[in-house]
């Protein structure tokens, strides 16, 4: 594994890769980042926070149960500046009872941004909560949304 790391408007990140690609981005909210800044990703979050034109994702190499994989796939789906509940997105999988199950895997996702379960929200339109704080949750909705 190599860990590299990158500079965000929500906080830093450290970029966790395997051979295959991009496997983790882990929060670090009050850390410095301590691992050589990672420059082709770091130009991919600059866009993503200055535009909604992102290009250049890099390599993912997602690693999870085949039901968070079909949540995370599904979240790639809702467009920028979107929402979707829960309830809506366990619709969408095929399995609309499965909203908790849905919202644990939304708090598992290794990686925040790239699969944007900030965009899931609760059926009665609150906020609902988010891996990286509600603050962030907000500001990522509100900076979709300009």
């Amino acid at each position: 594994m190599k860990i590299k790391s990158v500079k965000t408007a929500i906080g830093n990140f450290n970029s966790i890769y395997s051979e295959a690609g991009l496997v983790r981005l882990e929060y670090i909210e009050h850390e410095i980042p301590s691992y050589p800044s990672d420059q082709r990703l770091q130009k991919y979050l600059n866009s993503f926070f200055e535009s909604a034109k992102s290009k250049n994702l890099p390599l993912l190499d997602l690693q999870g149960s085949y039901f968070q994989l079909k949540v995370w796939h599904a979240l790639c789906a809702i467009p920028r500046g979107s929402t979707i509940s829960y309830k809506d997105l366990a619709g969408k999988i095929g399995l609309p009872g499965a909203s908790r199950a849905v919202g644990t895997a939304c708090r598992l996702n290794p990686i925040p941004l790239f699969i944007p379960c900030h965009r899931v929200i609760k059926k009665d339109g609150s906020i609902g909560e988010f891996a990286l704080g509600v603050k962030n949750k907000k500001f990522l909705l509100e900076m979709e949304a300009a």
